[in-house]
């Protein structure tokens, strides 16, 4: 079992199936390291009954592979197709068969914010209309204050090609970001090589220590006042809940990420079953996983939103209910590339190699090959 608020969830989520399925077997669930439990068992031909997973391309391998069962039942027998939107379904499905079923949402394209340092440097965040545009208003931020602009981690890799996605999207809108996952990135290479431009305007303005920072560093030194931005994913927020005298909408607030408004970027896990699993209890409970009822369980305790659109958010955080409404009304949902769900994961390795390397020498050009090379790769 994983541990932290994904033990807590899935705990939460059996205990919630087994007091409406008392004495239900479920067979074999895990929710192990996936990336070596579950990979290996499937090549020893002994895959686990159920397991929580990436869905969207991070699935491609398994699907190529015959490993994943055929959950349509779960989607068409249910309400579940209706009160799941667009971009969670589609990260389910593979040539209209449903393989998996979406348990959470976080949200990539967050913009949190210090509400103090903003109104000192007589910003506001929700004007801006485009990636290119906030690197103007970060210098003014860090000129009216003395504070960091944006802190920037990027000791991981994958935090700078998070952000790069996010301005891919901000800058050159959905239908570029999506052609780019779909093999067609050469056909962008402009608008890549702007986004790496774009980013390396962020890096510029950040700490001079920023190539060593962490996330968690970087997280916790926002609390503590050091930058008026930063970029995250709606995760981040859970230390912000959990900090005494931080709080939500006088202190620290958020907004999309300049030039995403109504776009909902999404990571997500999602219950997955083997093509060799048979067994009414499984199927049990990948209806209740898919339920209003087990995604609230779940998501109270994950700190993320459900896929679904009909689930109570009342015993939610205030931020969440914020993120949910956003969510409920967003105009698409992209895929996360940096999480798995837009590309698939021989490409997604190569994405980081090549963010590393950009991360050491900012060289674009070179980048920008690199990463077109990633996604037209089919």
């Amino acid at each position: 079992m994983v541990g932290g608020d994904g033990e807590a969830a899935m705990n939460a989520l059996l205990e919630g199936f087994e007091s409406q399925h008392p004495g239900v077997s479920l067979g074999d669930v895990t929710d192990e390291n996936l990336s070596l439990t579950v990979k290996s068992r499937i090549l020893k031909e002994n895959p686990p009954d159920v397991w929580i997973e990436w869905p969207g391309k991070n699935l491609t391998p398994y699907v190529d592979a015959g490993v994943l069962g055929d959950v349509s039942g779960v989607w068409t027998e249910t309400d579940m197709e209706r009160a799941y939107l667009d971009g969670p379904r589609s990260a389910a499905a593979f040539d209209g068969t449903y393989r998996a079923v979406p348990l959470n949402i976080h949200r990539i394209n967050n913009l949190f914010y210090n509400v103090d340092l903003a109104v000192e440097a007589g910003v506001d965040p929700s004007r801006v209309s485009s990636p290119r545009e906030f690197v103007d208003l970060l210098r003014q931020a860090e000129a009216e204050t003395g504070a960091v602009g944006m802190l920037l981690p990027m000791k991981n890799p994958w935090t700078v090609l998070q952000l790069w996605e996010t301005v891919l999207l901000g800058e050159h809108g959905h239908d570029v970001y999506r052609s780019v996952t779909d093999g067609e990135a050469s056909r962008h290479r402009g608008a890549i090589e702007d986004a790496l431009d774009i980013v390396s305007a962020y890096a510029d303005l950040a700490t001079d220590d920023a190539l060593y920072v962490s996330l968690t560093d970087a997280n916790e030194r926002f609390i503590e006042g050091e930058s008026v931005f930063f970029h995250q994913g709606d995760w981040a927020a859970g230390a912000y809940t959990e900090t005494d005298g931080f709080r939500y909408g006088s202190d620290w607030d958020h907004v999309p990420f300049p030039g995403t408004e109504g776009r909902y970027a999404m990571n997500m896990d999602a219950v997955i079953a083997s093509a060799t699993t048979d067994d009414e209890g499984v199927d049990a409970f990948l209806r209740y996983a898919g339920s209003a009822d087990g995604q609230r369980r779940f998501n109270q305790k994950k700190g993320s939103i459900p896929p679904r659109t009909d689930v109570s958010m009342a015993e939610f955080t205030e931020f969440l209910q914020r993120q949910y409404e956003d969510f409920e009304s967003s105009r698409s949902q992209p895929l996360s590339i940096t999480h798995g769900l837009g590309v698939r994961p021989e490409q997604l390795i190569e994405l980081k190699t090549s963010i590393a390397s950009f991360v050491a020498d900012r060289d674009i050009d070179s980048t920008a090959t690199e990463l077109v090379a990633a996604f037209d790769q089919q």
